[in-house]
């Protein structure tokens, strides 16, 4: 049997998955784009290795984190994500389209600068 990446019990960061949608302001009428949350999941960070981090040094993955979510089939890179309130984009996706019962995606992520 195959070990899983992470155990349920360490799944405790809340991440919403968001699309920019035009809404309109209300006070003023003005279209507005923000983001909108489609759905959640919860998520743990990954660390990464000493040897990851120097692989990647000098790269535009430098200052990503890395988190992973239950493998759902509707996370792809058009998404954004948010983690408290701070929004990120989404970098890459490592799926795992394993026959196993636990599979998780590794995502990728990078704060968007405001």
């Amino acid at each position: 049997m195959v070990k899983p990446l992470f155990k349920p019990s360490d799944l405790n960061v809340k991440v919403s998955f968001t699309t920019i949608k035009t809404v309109t302001n209300p006070n003023n009428g003005n279209s507005v784009k923000k983001p909108v949350t489609l759905f959640t999941k919860w998520g743990a960070y990954k660390r990464r290795t000493i040897n990851q981090q120097y692989t990647i040094l000098g790269t535009t993955t430098e200052d990503s984190i890395v988190i992973g979510v239950r493998h759902d089939n509707s996370i792809n890179k058009t998404l954004g994500i948010t983690i408290d309130n701070v929004n990120y984009q989404i970098l890459d996706i490592s799926s795992d389209e394993s026959n196993n019962y636990l599979t998780y995606d590794l995502i990728t992520i990078k704060k968007v600068a405001k």
